[in-house]
Order: C-alpha cells, then sequence, then structure tokens
C-alpha cells in the first residue's frame, strides 16, 4: 500500500509540473513585438531604436524565467517588449520560434517608446 501511495505521488507531481512547463505565455495587451540586437547595459537595441532599460526591468526567457541582462546569451532574439512613462524598458520577453511565428513583426515600422508603433 505504501509502495502505492508512493508511486501515485511521483505520477502525480510528473502530471503537475508538465502541464505547468506546457503552458502558454500570455503577453500584456500592450506588449509590442520587435527584434532584439546586441546591445551595451543599461541600453538595448529594439529595432532602429535604442531604449534604456529601467531600474526595476525585468527580462524573461523563454523558459519565462527572469534573467539578468548580463546572462543573454542571444546576440539577435525576437522579443515582446513594454516600456514605462518614461519610455524605458520595463519588461522583455524572448520569443520562442513558436511565440514569434504566432506573434509576427509589423513590415517595415519600427517600435517606438511608448509601446505603440510609429505611423
Amino acid at each position: 500500500m505504501r509502495k502505492f501511495l508512493v508511486q501515485y505521488l511521483v505520477v502525480l507531481c510528473a502530471v503537475c509540473c508538465a502541464t505547468t512547463a506546457l503552458a502558454e505565455r500570455n503577453f500584456p495587451q500592450k506588449a509590442t513585438r520587435g527584434e532584439m540586437t546586441a546591445f551595451k547595459y543599461p541600453y538595448m537595441k529594439i529595432g532602429d531604436k535604442s531604449l534604456r532599460m529601467s531600474a526595476g526591468s525585468r527580462i524573461f526567457n523563454e523558459r519565462n524565467f527572469i534573467i539578468m541582462p548580463v546572462s543573454l546569451q542571444k546576440q539577435t532574439a525576437p522579443v515582446m517588449f513594454i516600456t514605462d512613462m518614461r519610455g524605458e524598458l520595463s519588461e522583455i520577453w524572448l520569443l520562442t520560434a513558436e511565440e514569434a511565428k504566432k506573434h509576427p513583426a509589423p513590415k517595415g515600422i519600427a517600435p517606438v517608446p511608448g509601446g505603440q508603433p510609429s505611423q
């Protein structure tokens, strides 16, 4: 009986972890799609704009973990981002290939501070 309970708990934990890992990320409505290229801290280049990162900015990797700017391994990456009232980057999400296809970058429109594309 005890062996059965242990096996049941292991399977239950595995199922709970698997469903969390497969969960789809939902980005805020005001998030803007862009292409990030290599940057020099505290600035990040998204599209053709060089944007400053705010003091409390957060970068989420593809697995939705918060990472430090120095730990970015990619020189270029598709991203979703939000800017604050001062036009500084407050949140950045590195996109997976599937997310990049689902949220394509606007053609010929460079993202600008404020989270709204220029016309």
